[in-house]
């Protein structure tokens, strides 16, 4: 079984797994319009984290990680706690970075708009804004901003997610961080 990574589980990945691939899926885009009451918000004050909105011409890099032979029951039901706030699954094909590779189905988690942490679109300031102030269990909104747009330029040099990069700026440029 096969689980891709499009936000923390590109850079926080606190699961076994027997190898991982470098690739992308089609037909989404990513956005920061799941909210965060669990991991980088609070309910009083949720953070923003990354779904993947329906997109026919979107393309979204990430990391798919084979679990571990005998364990994946185990570690899906891990995956499903961790991504508890509101994310559902789904299984879509994963084109991996090496175009000569042949593509494989795998599971993701998506927020879908009817799940009760989904935040919904807004003007990007207005989600940067609310990035730069969240903090939850896990940490600060702006760690995982910064980290996913790290890890997707360290993975991906060639991709230019407008959203992603757009929010990471205008977060940098309030925070001076």
């Amino acid at each position: 079984m096969w689980v891709f990574g499009y936000g923390s589980l590109i850079w926080k990945v606190d699961f076994p797994f027997e190898e991982k691939r470098v690739g992308y899926i089609s037909g989404f885009s990513r956005r920061f319009w799941q909210g965060s009451t669990d991991h980088r918000g609070v309910p009083e004050k949720p953070g923003r984290v990354v779904t993947l909105a329906e997109d026919p011409k979107g393309c979204v890099w990430g990391v798919a990680y084979k679990l571990p032979v005998g364990k994946e029951k185990e570690v899906k039901e891990y995956l499903d706690f961790r991504e508890k706030g509101g994310y559902r699954t789904a299984t879509v094909m994963f084109y991996q970075k090496d175009p000569s590779e042949k593509p494989f189905g795998t599971l993701l988690y998506i927020g879908t708009c009817d799940n009760p942490n989904y935040l919904g679109p807004a003007p990007l300031e207005v989600i940067a804004e609310q990035i730069c102030y969240a903090v939850g269990p896990s940490g600060r909104n702006t760690e995982y901003l910064f980290e996913l747009a790290n890890s997707i330029r360290s993975l991906v040099p060639e991709d230019v997610d407008e959203h992603l990069f757009s929010l990471e700026k205008l977060v940098r440029d309030k925070t001076g961080l």
